[in-house]
């Protein structure tokens, strides 16, 4: 971690938070997005929501754990990118981009000379990918869906990458993890470039039910404090009014409990 994040000419310095838009290369479209750069030294964690733009809970909970965590309680650096298919976002548009009728989700790595789904996913694989030590993806059942909460961890490239991506899914509140061997996906693509990721899946039905916001928070907060990411008792004493109020706010107080089922998949 760098006292400078850098992403695009947007830049965060220590103990700095941006909220502001990055804009699509050659296009019209920006995407919400959120810097926090902590204190402290620390991993890079690094989570999207909405690369499917119906998909709503993740959406909230990424919006709210920008708005609520500040810089003093963070070691390292939290980008948060909320929602990244921003017109599928606001087309209510299930699956696809409305501009080019492609699921940006199967377009990674990207072109850069591409549609805006092929430049999103160009974006996020040469600007985002390198910088984070961990990633978190945030899906819901699309507007014509509803799931039973579960994880995907990467079962590529190696063992390695797999191990430490199963071992932070181990601290969420479910009880079905899947180990998937696919290569297409943000969160696949991710992995095969070095870096542990996750695709979480809660809530459906074109629905943003508080429980399934909460249920995310809670993960994301499990996810924070298993990378470090959360300060060191020793800097928490620094700030404990501070950290009271943000979890407060999360809602996130509770710790996880039980351990996920494994299930293997091949996408």
């Amino acid at each position: 971690m760098s006292d400078t994040m850098d992403i695009c000419g947007l830049k965060a310095e220590r103990g700095q938070k941006l909220q502001t838009y990055i804009p699509v290369l050659d296009s019209n479209t920006k995407i919400p997005i959120t810097i926090i750069n902590g204190q402290n030294d620390g991993p890079t964690l690094l989570i999207t929501a909405g690369i499917h733009g119906g998909e709503y809970p993740g959406i909230a909970a990424a919006i709210e754990i920008s708005q609520a965590i500040e810089p003093e309680v963070i070691s390292g650096c939290l980008i948060i990118i909320h929602p990244v298919n921003i017109r599928s976002f606001w087309e209510r548009s299930a699956f696809v981009t409305p501009d080019d009728g492609k699921n940006l989700n199967r377009e990674f790595p990207g072109d850069v000379n591409g549609t805006l789904s092929q430049k999103t996913a160009w974006l996020l694989s040469r600007h985002f990918f390198p910088l984070a030590d961990f990633y978190a993806d945030l899906h819901s059942g699309d507007i014509h869906e509803e799931l039973y909460p579960y994880v995907y961890y990467p079962g590529l490239p190696n063992s390695e990458i797999s191990a430490k991506a199963r071992e932070v899914a181990m601290v969420l509140d479910m009880k079905f993890m899947v180990r998937s061997t696919a290569t297409t996906g943000a969160y696949n693509y991710a992995a095969i470039s070095g870096v542990p990721s996750l695709l979480i899946e809660r809530g459906g039905s074109g629905l943003c039910r508080r429980e399934d916001i909460d249920a995310y928070k809670n993960d994301l907060h499990n996810i924070l404090c298993k990378l470090e990411l959360l300060c060191s008792p020793q800097q928490q004493q620094k700030h404990t009014l501070l950290m009271s109020l943000t979890l407060f706010i999360l809602k996130l107080i509770r710790p996880a409990v039980g351990s996920p089922v494994a299930v293997v998949a091949t996408k």
